[in-house]
């Protein structure tokens, strides 16, 4: 049984999203929050697998309950709901830990999806906000950091990504530990990130690891 919490300001989105979950045969909506301290409580008390935050949640927003939420529960998965994802860019949702990002106005299905998808430790985005984020980048002209790393920088990467430790990514590239936790170091400066968690989350964002969207 997959436990959820539910956190959206507005009673009848919550209600008729829970309302839909239950019928899922797998699925219980264990909680339903109004606001940012009430989830914390919540997620304290009852430790759920998933939790769903409306972005603009009152008193935490999606992108600070996220981060918040897997400080105190590192197991947690959390899905993100909006009625605007163009307001958050993935590279911020990737560094909150969120594993799905689903528009409200879209199908059932979608955050049904993000549900099961996050409870793999993989990351879900719904068809929409995938259009969306993909036309904010070529509005912006966004550029990416990616491309400033060595062809040894991304391969480490890559290995960091699939879960490699230092010793195993040493053995695999014929390279010394101490090497490998030199590019590390220079890795975490490169793209701003402060631990290993962060580099995982950038070789997904650089597509250096393969996820499953769907």
């Amino acid at each position: 049984m997959i436990g959820i919490v539910l956190a959206d300001n507005h009673e009848l989105v919550r209600e008729g999203i829970a309302s839909l979950l239950n019928m899922v045969p797998d699925f219980k909506v264990i909680s339903q929050c109004a606001n940012g301290r009430q989830l914390i409580k919540r997620v304290r008390a009852l430790y759920p697998n998933i939790a769903i935050i409306d972005m603009s949640l009152p008193e935490l927003n999606g992108l600070d309950g996220a981060k918040y939420l897997r400080k105190i529960n590192p197991s947690i998965r959390v899905i993100a709901i909006s009625d605007n994802p163009d307001e958050v860019s993935m590279r911020e949702m990737m560094n909150a830990g969120i594993s799905g990002y689903v528009v409200k106005s879209g199908r059932v299905n979608d955050l049904i999806k993000a549900i099961r998808v996050g409870s793999t430790n993989k990351i879900y985005l719904s068809d929409e906000v995938r259009r969306r984020h993909t036309r904010r980048r070529q509005k912006n002209g966004d550029s990416d950091v990616g491309h400033a790393l060595t062809q040894r920088e991304r391969e480490i990467l890559r290995l960091i990504g699939e879960g490699n430790s230092s010793k195993e990514i040493a053995s695999k590239l014929n390279i010394s530990e101490t090497t490998v936790k030199t590019h590390r170091n220079h890795l975490m400066d490169k793209l701003n990130v402060r631990d290993v968690a962060g580099l995982t989350r950038e070789s997904i964002r650089l597509k250096l690891v393969q996820i499953d969207w769907h």
